[in-house]
């Protein structure tokens, strides 16, 4: 577990720069993007060195083991082999011991189930072109690494009436949609790194496949299961795949 001072000091710092950082990224952004390169009018193959400066934009479907997750990106080629990503999603977080189980009204129980966690990562990194000299540029493998603040939603699994932290007879359990009126906001950061390959056309449409590793580490302690099951949770991590499909510009 990471030492109470330098947990402290990173508290500190995700609290006082997670709200204006997605200013920041719009400022940021802008400028990456102000300067929009001039293509041939004859809209001819282009090869790499002739797109810096080329955007970016599209959505992704992110597969891990809480479940699926959507978002989006913007991109901008910052030179031949080097792109610059700004990312966002959504999806949620849960234990990797949490089983659902469905009866034949289709009703949901999940045994041992504390919280809710939805997060939205805000993160900004690069991409690196592997293999430029030797491989078309309609298969444009890459090392993709970002990392940038989170903003999560904890809500309670059921109405802990008599506080002992355990779901007890009689006390209602909330639906996903229900739990949310009763959550709160936490703060804390992610990650991820992994390897893919685009693919298509280098102006136009795209699509790439990503395979890596995605974090979140909590600056407050997440029950996720009843603590009498699992220790309350600082820091989760999955194996990921993420689809994107867009358009380079």
């Amino acid at each position: 577990m990471m030492p109470h001072r330098l947990n402290a000091i990173l508290h500190r710092f995700v609290t006082r720069f997670t709200l204006p950082l997605p200013g920041i990224l719009i400022v940021v952004t802008l400028g990456l993007f102000a300067q929009v390169p001039v293509i041939n009018a004859q809209n001819r193959a282009a090869s790499s060195s002739e797109l810096t400066g080329a955007k970016g934009l599209g959505g992704q479907i992110l597969l891990q083991n809480s479940g699926l997750g959507i978002g989006g990106y913007i991109s901008r080629l910052v030179n031949q082999d080097i792109i610059f990503v700004a990312e966002i999603s959504l999806s949620s977080i849960k234990d990797g011991r949490e089983v659902a189980f469905f009866n034949r009204l289709g009703q949901k129980d999940i045994p041992d189930k504390a919280h809710y966690v939805t997060q939205l990562p805000i993160q900004v990194g690069f991409e690196h072109r592997l293999f430029r000299a030797s491989i078309e540029d309609n298969f444009r493998p890459f090392l993709h690494a970002t990392t940038g603040p989170t903003l999560i939603w904890k809500s309670p699994y059921f109405d802990d009436i008599n506080g002992n932290q355990e779901l007890d007879p009689g006390e209602p359990v909330y639906s996903t949609f229900g739990s949310l009126s009763h959550g709160n906001l936490e703060l804390g950061w992610s990650g991820t790194i992994s390897v893919g390959a685009h693919f298509g056309k280098l102006l136009g449409g795209t699509q790439s496949l990503r395979l890596g590793y995605t974090f979140t580490y909590f600056f407050e302690e997440i029950p996720l299961l009843e603590p009498s099951v699992r220790s309350p949770a600082t820091f989760v991590g999955s194996p990921s795949i993420k689809i994107s499909f867009g358009k380079l510009y």
